[in-house]
């Protein structure tokens, strides 16, 4: 058997996986980062990435339809570069406070909102901003993880990736752990943890490297909500796979009676109005986010003209599951119904008053999202992030959220995965 050894393995190359790849690092321990996907280059920024990079999930129930990310940087790669801090309810019920490692991360990634210039250049959007202010909503420009220098404001490509490098991904993380002498193997499924008397030893795996096992002092899994929760049932983990949420939003579009921008950018600004009181947020979809989706199939007819959208993402219940096989099952309660229906309803009164004809109002529902839960603190590990009952297994990625945080969840997966990396 073929076994490579090192102080700490990690499983996935997303936020947590790759910032705690770059953070043991610098304090010269030795660690072997793996990923399922590749390291792709020639997809990134093409309607080609749809396969190589993104794939198409679609669970049982009632849950529509999901793009994962698979590929190293995990779906940073795909994601639309929205920072969020953490939700309070992690601090004030959990006692895990991560100021200190948000705030580092702003300051390492200069998070901001995107510049004033750029917003000059879509009509769409700032209509969209004045009829929810009519209406008594703030719709604000979001903080981005993207370098405005790089970015082209005519383009609204960041979920097919980035072209010009100007949205920071976790492989840029992953490429400075790789020059800092940690081992990457792409390309690399993990089967199960390893243990020994209770306590995790390593990883199985398949891959191109011929390695069937990596052993190590400290395992940790960041495969992601789907694919950690896999792994921990393939290893006999119990309460892993359950609770599942997803994050999902009802994607609201029609045609407007006035110019709008090809190129505006989609979630660029967005209100969190409702987001503690009722638990979803809404914010605004560029053209051509209509344009992948129409490509996909899911909205033909509406890929020319004028063409406007919102989204109204909820905080759904954790009352979805995965079991060993990856197979997703999701069922929502009438409170997430009811939070898609008010969400929605204010969605079509701003675009209506944005200048959207009514008779052209189309809803796609249940657009995924930010899979997560199927590993939380509480259940499946404990607020140190490691494994109940499992000595030296941890886990660092959105599986550890108890509950939807109801907002992207990159930024806290990174604080966390800072704050591990400090005590491993």
């Amino acid at each position: 058997m073929a076994i490579l050894e090192t102080d700490v393995v990690v499983a996935g190359t997303g936020p947590g996986g790759a910032t705690l790849a770059r953070e043991l690092s610098r304090r010269q321990r030795s660690v072997v980062l793996l990923e399922k996907g590749r390291w792709h280059d020639m997809f990134v920024g093409r309607y080609l990435s749809v396969g190589p990079i993104t794939r198409i999930v679609v669970p049982r129930g009632d849950f529509g339809i999901m793009a994962r990310g698979v590929s190293v940087g995990g779906s940073t790669v795909v994601f639309t570069g929205n920072a969020y801090d953490p939700p309070p309810w992690l601090k004030t019920e959990l006692g895990i406070d991560l100021s200190e490692e948000v705030a580092e991360t702003r300051r390492e990634i200069d998070i901001k909102p995107l510049p004033d210039e750029f917003f000059g250049r879509w009509p769409g959007t700032r209509r969209l901003v004045e009829a929810a202010g009519d209406l008594g909503i703030e719709m604000k420009p979001q903080d981005k993880y993207v370098d405005p220098d790089r970015c082209d404001p005519d383009c609204d490509d960041c979920m097919l990736g980035c072209r010009r490098g100007a949205k920071w991904t976790a492989r840029e993380w992953a490429a400075q752990a790789r020059a800092n002498g940690v081992r990457l193997l792409d390309r690399t499924t993990v089967d199960r943890v390893v243990f020994e008397n209770g306590r995790a030893v390593g990883l199985k795996v398949r891959g191109p490297d011929g390695f069937e096992e990596v052993r190590a002092d400290k395992v940790v899994l960041a495969a992601g909500g789907m694919g950690t929760p896999v792994i921990l049932l393939n290893s006999g983990v119990s309460g892993a796979g359950s609770h599942f949420f997803i994050d999902p939003m009802n994607v609201v579009w029609g045609l407007s009676r006035h110019d709008v921008g090809i190129g505006e950018q989609t979630f660029s600004v967005a209100s969190e109005d409702f987001m503690e009181s009722d638990d979803f947020m809404i914010g605004n979809l560029g053209r051509l986010f209509l344009y992948h989706w129409a490509w996909l199939g899911r909205l033909r007819g509406y890929a020319f003209g004028g063409a406007t959208g919102m989204f109204a993402k909820v905080g759904d219940s954790p009352g979805g599951s995965i079991d060993a096989r990856g197979v997703i099952r999701k069922t929502y309660t009438a409170g997430d119904r009811a939070k898609f229906k008010k969400g929605t309803d204010i969605c079509k009164k701003i675009m209506i008053r944005a200048g959207v004809v009514p008779g052209t109002l189309l809803v796609l529902p249940n657009v995924g999202g930010h899979p997560g839960g199927t590993a939380a603190i509480g259940k499946v590990v404990g607020p140190d992030l490691q494994v109940l009952g499992a000595e030296n297994l941890f886990v660092c990625d959105a599986s550890v959220f108890p509950r939807s945080p109801g907002r992207p969840p990159s930024l806290t997966i990174i604080g966390l995965a800072k704050r591990l990396s400090k005590t491993l």
